[in-house]
């Protein structure tokens, strides 16, 4: 571990011609210094919920952030972590703080893996290599194969295009990343759809069943098998979001919470679109029952009641919303893939690769 550089005492740093202004701020009980460079806006945690103690610390904080810009350096790896967790870059879409924090718990548990305290270790250790020279982001993928990938992917996150300019712009040597930059993580497959009549037949008979039974686990069938939405859209579907465009067409608006404010229109099957319109209106929530309903008590109905084995028994009835979508259309992918939400045909197509109908030709 290279010795750290001494900061710039706070009287000599206030004499720098790069003196930056800053601002010291509380957000959710702790205080922060906000530090600008020019066009630059940097965030630190001052891991302190007293002001006085925010205020002695936030010119030492600046004093720091200069002399990294004196030269590159060679934080510690908690306090790059910081750095990501507690800034964010000038492009508009980018993680928010949730999936932030996720990508670093992420990189967190591979660093353990290999024996680096990213509390007493700086940033070189990245560059760290097994016994027999292969860098461990490579062994972490050799280990771990199709989950490794997985886990990778989250935790490089935090080395993205964006963030290694932001952190060069800091003066941190960003030479330690290069074999986590330059490693190739193969896309997971995707694996095609395969329907099966007889489960098909089974959940339609139990989950109709539901609807007197059970409305509110009636109407998570119907979002899901009816209109082939994902577990997480379902909890926030409400009834405001349904409507109908110019031509008539059945609509429902699909909001990301992680997007910064973007939707998505998919066209939904108009007899399902009207079944869950019938149950309300207005700005509610379609499901008004908990979480756990949907992501404990409805996964369980379709294991134990419909026999479903897959591993994620919801998004099972989404895969036959986008099969029957297929089918009942003349095997149009793209309709499919506007019903689903898909990125694109060709996604949908990977998907859904049952044999086609073929029309006679006499």
């Amino acid at each position: 571990m290279a010795e750290k550089k001494p900061l710039l005492n706070p009287s000599t740093f206030l004499k720098e011609k790069d003196t930056p202004q800053y601002r010291v701020f509380s957000r959710d009980g702790f205080f922060y210094v906000e530090l600008y460079f020019g066009t630059d806006r940097i965030r630190k945690s001052l891991n302190t919920n007293n002001i006085t103690e925010a205020q002695r610390l936030a010119p030492i904080a600046a004093a720091e952030e200069l002399d990294r810009r004196l030269g590159h350096i060679r934080p510690l790896i908690s306090e790059l972590f910081d750095i990501y967790t507690s800034n964010k870059l000038v492009q508009k879409k980018q993680a928010n703080e949730r999936t932030k924090g996720n990508n670093v718990n992420r990189m967190k548990h591979i660093l353990e893996e290999y024996d680096i305290d990213f509390g007493a270790h700086d940033i070189g250790m990245f560059a760290k290599k097994t016994g027999n020279g292969t860098p461990i982001c490579e062994d972490y993928l050799i280990r771990h194969g199709e989950k490794g990938a997985n886990n990778m992917r989250q935790a490089r996150s935090i080395f993205s295009k964006g963030w290694i300019s932001y952190y060069k712009r800091m003066g941190i040597d960003t030479t330690w990343f290069a074999n986590w930059i330059a490693l190739t993580v193969e896309s997971t497959g995707i694996n095609p759809f395969n329907a099966v009549r007889t489960e098909e037949e089974l959940i339609v008979k139990k989950c109709e069943g539901l609807r007197a039974l059970d409305p509110e686990l009636y109407k998570a069938y119907a979002l899901s098998y009816g209109l082939g939405l994902r577990s997480s859209e379902i909890l926030r579907a409400k009834y405001s979001d349904f409507f109908e465009d110019y031509e008539s067409n059945k609509l429902i608006r699909i909001h990301n919470p992680k997007s910064g404010g973007e939707y998505q229109d998919r066209v939904c099957d108009p007899w399902w679109w009207s079944e869950i319109k019938g149950f309300g209106d207005g700005d509610n929530f379609v499901i008004k029952a908990g979480k756990d309903r949907i992501t404990r008590d409805f996964p369980r109905f379709l294991r134990e009641q419909c026999g479903v084995t897959d591993n994620r028994p919801v998004h099972r009835l989404r895969k036959y919303a986008g099969h029957r979508t297929m089918r009942l259309n003349g095997n149009n992918a793209f309709v499919a893939q506007r019903v689903l939400g898909h990125s694109s045909v060709e996604m949908t197509s990977k998907v859904y690769v049952g044999m086609p109908s073929v029309v006679a030709s006499r």
